[in-house]
Order: structure tokens, then sequence, then C-alpha cells
């Protein structure tokens, strides 16, 4: 028996429906095990990336006639090195300066109150004048200044937990390494011999690691630069603020501006400091961000891994609500990571196109 017309032109549209309600329900139970399974897929990326680091080293030391897991090890002892020292670093930079915050937030008061009243000689009558003042110098500024106060505090306090992530990220990477190190024989007794996706993988590999090395050591000459140079100009803490600029730099142009502003600032309010100096820490900071992300970043970490900006911009957004700053550094390194799977997969070629940069 024929099924009535109605119910045949419908079904093209329930079909569509359907389609389109399972993939929305896949993207959401996706966005969820991200949320709630973060505090073990961020140590996770974290070790991928640290692996791929390491692998070069390994091999080294393996071609040498050195067993594969004390390479590891070796090789592990030295990626712990340079994270005691940053820690070191941090937390005998933060803690000065989270003493000496309250001097400097009395100090920007009393500018900002200074300026405030210079600018509200030309706007409105007193009473007028008097009410934008007590908003601006008791309410807003004080809160804004607070709420900074509250994120250095806290990071210096993650400082502590961050240890515990570092150490699974060590044993995670590990791991990680052990497998990279038995996957060609493993695949070639799953596939066989002449099987062509064993090199797609190893150069989806090849790829992502030149990513990563290259992008850390651009990383930590800007670290390194910003250091020297605010050193040299006799700005406070000089160490901490390239420390920060370390991480920042892994997003782009947002990361370098956000990493700037706060030495800015410290140089503002400094008396010690003329607007001829203010003028040339900002000076400073610019040319350094723009001589390195614009001459060597494209230089050094090449086109192939270059991304849209928009695609840098929106998974920067995404990243950041799922996981917040550590997702926000951490976008970009997977979305370089998808762009060269795909480009290595002829069906999801185009992708890949429409995410470069």
């Amino acid at each position: 028996m024929e099924e009535p017309i109605s119910q045949i032109g419908d079904k093209p549209r329930y079909n569509l429906a359907f389609r389109l309600s399972g993939r929305v329900a896949a993207v959401v139970l996706i966005g969820l095990i991200l949320v709630y399974l973060k505090a073990i897929l961020i140590p996770l990326v974290f070790a991928f990336l640290l692996a791929f680091l390491l692998k070069p080293f390994v091999d080294l030391l393996t071609g040498r006639g050195v067993p594969t897991s004390l390479a590891i090890i070796f090789a592990e002892a030295i990626a712990t090195l340079p994270v005691l020292v940053l820690g070191f670093v941090f937390l005998s930079s933060a803690g000065p300066l989270t003493e000496q915050l309250p001097k400097y937030q009395n100090e920007l008061v009393r500018q900002a109150d200074h300026t405030l009243n210079a600018v509200l000689v030309r706007v409105g009558d007193k009473a007028q004048r008097a009410r934008i003042r007590t908003e601006v110098v008791q309410n807003l500024l004080p809160r804004a200044l607070n709420e900074g106060a509250t994120f250095v505090k806290t990071s210096v306090g993650a400082v502590t937990s961050a240890i515990g992530t570092f150490l699974l990220t060590l044993v995670l990477s590990a791991f990680i390494l052990v497998e990279v190190r038995r996957f060609r024989e493993k695949f070639h007794e799953a596939y066989g011999e002449d099987h062509p996706l064993i090199d797609d993988i190893e150069g989806i590999g090849d790829d992502v690691r030149t990513y990563v090395i290259a992008k850390t050591m651009i990383s930590a000459l800007t670290g390194l630069s910003v250091w020297a140079f605010l050193e040299v100009l006799g700005v406070d803490f000089a160490a901490f603020w390239g420390l920060l600029a370390f991480p920042l730099n892994f997003i782009p142009t947002v990361g370098a501006l956000v990493a700037s502003i706060p030495p800015i600032l410290l140089a503002m309010i400094d008396p010690n400091f003329s607007a001829i100096g203010v003028t040339g820490v900002c000076l400073g900071l610019v040319a350094i961000n723009g001589v390195i992300g614009a001459v060597l970043d494209p230089k050094y970490v090449g086109n192939a891994v270059r991304l849209s900006p928009l695609v840098v911009f929106v998974s920067m957004l995404a990243w950041g609500i799922l996981w917040g700053p550590i997702g926000m550094i951490l976008s970009v390194p997977i979305m370089v990571s998808v762009k060269v799977i795909c480009a290595r997969i002829p069906a999801m070629e185009p992708v890949a196109t429409l995410m470069k940069g």
C-alpha cells in the first residue's frame, strides 16, 4: 500500500532535522566532556606537546646506544630543570610584588585623582564633578585594582597546584614517548609494511613538532628580551614581567598586548620615571614584540602551520570559555594540530584550506 503523499514529502524534512539535532547533541556532548574532564585533558595536551619537544632528544640518545627507558628518564629530567627555575623565579618575584601591591595601588589612585581633577574642571557644575570623582576614585578604580591584586595573589597560589599538574604531565609524556618508540612496529604488525598511512601520521608528528619547538624557542626569546630590556631601564620586577611574557606569547597579538600592560602601568606610577622614560618603555616593548612577531615568528614557525586570524581569535574565545586562561594558551597549538591533521587527510583538506592564514 502506498504512503500518503504528505508523509512521503515530510520524510526528507524529518531526516534533516534528525541529522541536525544529532550533530548539535554531539557538539554539546563534546563540550561537556572537555569541561568536566579538563583536569585530565589539560595535562594530556601538555604531555603531547612535551613529548613532541623531547622526542628528537630521546632519539639522539637511543641512537647512541642508551636504553629507551633511561633516555626518556634523562630527557624528562632535563625538561624538569627549566620548569623548576621558572617556578623559582616566579615565586621569588611574585611574593615581593604581592607585598608591594598596596603601595602601587595607592600611588595609582593618587595619580588618577590628580588627572581626573584636571579633566573635571571643564565638566559640569561643582556638584556634578563631585559625583563623578566619587564614583571613579572611590568605587570604580579601587574595585578594578582589587580585582587585579586578587588575580596576582591567585596566580601565586596556583603555582603550587600547578606542580601536581606538571608531575602528571611528566608521567603522561613518558608513556607517550614509550608508545611513540613502538608505534611504527605495532602499525606494521597491524597493517603491513607498505601501508601509506604511516608516512602521513609521522608527517603530522613532524609538522606539529616543528611548530611546538619553534614557538617555544621564540616565546623564550621574547621573555628573555622583555626581562633584559626592563631590567636595563630599571622597571620593578622585570624578571616577573619577562616570565609572564613567555606563556602569553603563545597567544598571538593579544598575549603580547596583555603582557606589556602591567610593566607600562608600573612605569607610569613610578616617580623615578619621567614621561620620556615611560614612552621609552612603551616603544621598547612594542619594538620587541613587533620584531619577534612580524619577522622571527613567520620565518621560523613557517607558513605551513599559519592559521587565519579569525580562526585564532574564535579558537581563543572557545578554548578560553572551556578551559580558562590555560585554554587560551593551548588554543593555537591545538588548532595547528587540527589543521595539520586535516591537511594530511584527503577528505579533510578543504577544512585545512579554510583554516589557512
